[in-house]
């Protein structure tokens, strides 16, 4: 089966490059921003790369996130609590992936998050390295596949979120 990936922020600079090395892959990509212009061009662009994409734009969060079985945040660190209270009630036992830059997974998000699985990815600057970290072994995993698959060499780093 098919897996869904959404992006949110897909029209940012990591966002445009996470829907470009996905769009090769087996998945269905959910490209939500509310930049309507720039989803177009950047729909319109994988399309013409690679025409056999399953690509649909979404404006709404929670609308996007509702299909997805992965959603990753291509928003800058300050964005994304408000971008997780804007999908909570639909990112109930999915992998949200947080690509912010901070290294361990933050507790302010998995406290809005609670019954999501959070990972961190980390990009090393100006390469297609990144390194993996979260609160669940299964979830690291299957992330480090989907980015291996989309041609990014991935480390896991051994990381645990304390729960209280």
């Amino acid at each position: 089966m098919k897996k869904t990936i959404a992006i949110v922020g897909a029209t940012e600079s990591k966002g445009v490059e996470i829907a470009n090395q996905f769009a090769g892959g087996d998945y269905r990509l959910l490209l939500i921003s509310n930049d309507v212009a720039g989803l177009s061009r950047l729909s319109e662009s994988i399309i013409v790369g690679n025409p056999g994409s399953e690509i649909d734009t979404i404006e709404c969060v929670k609308d996007g996130c509702w299909e997805a079985d992965v959603i990753i945040l291509a928003v800058s660190y300050s964005e994304e609590k408000l971008v997780a209270e804007l999908m909570r009630e639909v990112a109930t036992q999915k992998i949200v992936v947080s690509i912010s830059g901070e290294r361990n997974p933050d507790e302010e998000l998995q406290l809005v998050l609670p019954y999501s699985s959070l990972v961190k990815v980390s990009f090393a600057s100006h390469s297609k390295e990144i390194v993996i970290s979260g609160n669940d072994k299964e979830a690291d995993e299957e992330i480090a596949e989907i980015f291996s698959q989309a041609g990014y060499h991935t480390t896991i780093e051994n990381h645990s979120l304390q729960s209280n």
